[in-house]
């Protein structure tokens, strides 16, 4: 058997189709400025740099434990101790993961630039970017995120009273899945 039309086929398969190609320089420019117009570096940045401050200081550590009844009576016994280790942990927590996130927000960038060069011609990236330069494409781009958190939270009203009663309803089946990894606490740690 000639291995060469097997491995041929198997080229052609990852390559993708062969109208595929990659997108010229200016279809790469004309889709940077949309993703500039849409998401300005610099408020991308200051995004993440918000969003690094929070998990410096806990907030993502709370919000992970904010339902868990042992964490909660912990956090009532020494409020200041609590908050501290919570700071502690908040600020591991960002220096891990910030790095990380910092080369997610250029990678996202890029990719993004690339879908719209991609999925666009560059023309139609220059109307895009046409529109977005008009004051009706500067207020939607201002308003794009106050609609996003309304909408989160039309949907957390709306949805979160039943995700809360439905996650009660199944503690006690998922204490008891628990409970058979740690036997131990099961039984006050007598053994």
């Amino acid at each position: 058997m000639n291995p060469l039309p097997v491995l041929a086929v198997a080229v052609a398969l990852v390559a993708g189709p062969a109208s595929a190609q990659a997108p010229g320089a200016a279809s790469v420019k004309a889709a940077t400025t949309v993703v500039d117009l849409t998401n300005p570096p610099a408020r991308a940045r200051a995004g993440l740099d918000a969003q690094l401050k929070e998990m410096r200081a806990g907030a993502a550590i709370r919000a992970l434990f904010a339902n868990n009844p042992r964490f909660r009576a912990e956090a009532a016994k020494n409020q200041p101790a609590f908050n501290s280790t919570i700071a502690r942990m908040g600020a591991m927590q960002a220096d891990a993961l910030g790095p990380i996130l910092t080369e997610m927000q250029a990678a996202s960038r890029a990719a993004a630039i690339d879908g719209y060069a991609r999925n666009f011609t560059q023309a139609e990236l220059e109307q895009i970017a046409d529109f977005y330069r008009t004051p009706t494409g500067q207020k939607l781009i201002a308003r794009q995120p106050a609609i996003s958190a309304e909408v989160s939270q039309a949907m957390a009203q709306r949805f979160g009273p039943r995700m809360q009663a439905a996650e009660k309803a199944i503690a006690p089946r998922l204490d008891a899945e628990l409970k058979k990894l740690f036997p131990a606490e099961a039984d006050g740690g007598a053994r």
